[in-house]
């Protein structure tokens, strides 16, 4: 019995993509030995917290007056409502797209993730300019990504 099995150019650059992706994300090299060894236990020292000294404030009591001031109108301040998220825009960098886009091709999503980059014009995740980083990374979690 003979199988056969065909990967279009497309897959393969995504693949070469991802792999260079990878090798030049700044992470440590896994050698064999580190691998048969299994995962490193890190353990850290519990850090222990100091409570801030409570600082009683000096009552101040108001003493009417019999003359007027006038008040100006200002403009309302608008202010924070407590429970209110500050929104700030995130920044991805290479790795964590990668990352994503493997997690993707993990999922047997190889075409969609080729149509996805097509659609941004490149035909490889590191040709992808980096303004359209958060762009793409919406993407990439609208079709399952976690990042």
């Amino acid at each position: 019995m003979e199988i056969k099995i065909s990967i279009d150019q497309a897959f393969t650059n995504a693949v070469l993509s991802l792999a260079q992706a990878l090798s030049t994300s700044g992470l440590p090299k896994v050698t064999e030995e580190q691998v048969q060894q299994g995962p490193a236990v890190h353990q850290q020292a519990p850090v222990q917290q100091e409570q801030p000294a409570v600082q009683q404030q000096p009552t101040v009591q108001s003493v009417p007056t019999q003359q007027q001031v006038p008040v100006q109108q200002q403009p309302p301040v608008q202010q924070d409502q407590p429970g209110a998220v500050p929104t700030v825009e995130q920044t991805y960098t290479m790795d964590q797209l990668a990352r994503a886009a493997s997690q993707l091709m993990d999922a047997g999503k190889q075409a969609e993730l080729v149509q996805l980059l097509s659609q941004f014009g490149v035909q490889a995740l590191t040709a992808l300019p980096q303004e359209q980083y958060g762009t793409f990374a919406t993407k990439l979690r609208e079709m399952g990504a976690k990042i």
